[in-house]
């Protein structure tokens, strides 16, 4: 749900309004001592705000002389505000008129009015409009047909292939978590490939445009993006272009720095990244989070005895992160815990995830 605000600022202009005020003799009883009262009859016409589209729904007239303070809510009918302020005793008199739309004063006005025992007096009142600045919040229920992604092929190497695959292992982590929820995936790997080899066998291509993904994943051979990127970069692309005409979402596998040479996850990562900023195309930090779980828990092993290839660990903590990732997830939430790998470290490998994704995102 996406929330959405309006603000509109409604100019209105200045116009009078001219009220006569009618001050008239009132005749009391002698039980009154004989004091003579004067009135003041009201009749405001509400044309003027009429046509400015502006429907008054309060009118509230007002006086005051010394101590006293009198209140007279004015009754609105053909157009008009219509009331009697009355029992006033001679002298000048302080009016002020308010006339509200809702809780809003939209119009006012004030004079000083002198009341006459036995005579009429007129007065003119100018009645201003305020300027309403008002804001409108608009609240819109989007219900927009955006679902989650079920169908992935991956594209890559012996990296992507090791422990089984990182595709099926990405399948059994996703479907842990949503019994409802059905993956679709395939992989199209051979040790050693490059994105270059990919893009020029028909095959792969065939499997791109035909297949109906909603994701495609590109994992480059390890060390070419931090020794050839301008190569990587550029098969990258036409990779990228033959993803778009198939209507999926291209996303890169970030991979990691070999075991004994941590420094270079600054070049596979700046490769990668500026992959993803060109081609506007997700990018899974699989190497970023080998190299903190590495440095911080070395009784975890990520790396087979070549010091390049992943143990099952290593596949396990990179299907969390394509988890996470594509699916804007916690991994906490995966309850797949592969043979091989107890519940505390895959406990600590979730949220390791987790936490990274906290502290980075």
């Amino acid at each position: 749900m996406k929330k959405i605000l309006l603000k509109i600022l409604i100019v209105v202009t200045l116009l009078l309004i001219l009220l006569s005020l009618s001050c008239s003799r009132q005749t009391t009883s002698a039980d009154d001592d004989n004091q003579d009262k004067g009135f003041i009859p009201i009749n405001i016409s509400l044309s003027p705000l009429q046509e400015l589209e502006v429907t008054i729904t309060e009118a509230i007239a007002s006086v005051s002389k010394d101590d006293d303070y009198i209140t007279q809510s004015l009754a609105i009918a053909d157009n008009s505000a219509n009331g009697t302020i009355a029992n006033l005793s001679p002298g000048i008199w302080h009016l002020e008129v308010e006339l509200y739309v809702n809780d809003y004063v939209v119009a006012s006005g004030e004079a000083d009015v002198e009341v006459f025992p036995g005579q009429t007096s007129v007065v003119n009142l100018t009645m201003t409009i305020n300027d309403i600045t008002g804001s409108i919040e608009i609240i819109v229920d989007w219900e927009v047909n955006n679902p989650l992604p079920t169908r992935f092929l991956f594209i890559g190497n012996s990296y992507s292939y090791s422990n089984g695959g990182i595709e099926q292992m990405f399948r059994n982590v996703s479907q842990s978590t949503d019994e409802n929820l059905v993956i679709e995936v395939e992989s199209i790997t051979g040790g050693g490939l490059t994105l270059q080899n990919h893009f020029e066998n028909q095959t792969t291509q065939a499997s791109i445009l035909n297949g109906d993904w909603d994701v495609v994943i590109l994992q480059e051979q390890s060390q070419l993006p931090i020794f050839d990127t301008a190569t990587f970069l550029t098969y990258a692309s036409k990779l990228d272009s033959l993803i778009d005409l198939s209507g999926a979402q291209t996303t890169f596998f970030m991979t990691w720095a070999r075991e004994y040479d941590q420094a270079q996850i600054a070049g596979l990562s700046s490769a990668y990244l500026e992959a993803g900023a060109l081609l506007d195309a997700n990018v899974i930090p699989v190497g970023q989070l080998f190299n903190y779980v590495y440095e911080d828990n070395s009784e975890i092993d990520l790396y087979v005895s070549d010091g390049s290839h992943p143990s099952l660990h290593g596949t396990y903590l990179a299907s969390l992160c394509f988890y996470q990732s594509l699916f804007n997830d916690n991994a906490e939430n995966i309850q797949f815990v592969p043979a091989g790998v107890t519940v505390t470290e895959a406990e600590y490998l979730k949220e390791n995830v987790n936490q990274w994704y906290l502290d980075n995102r």
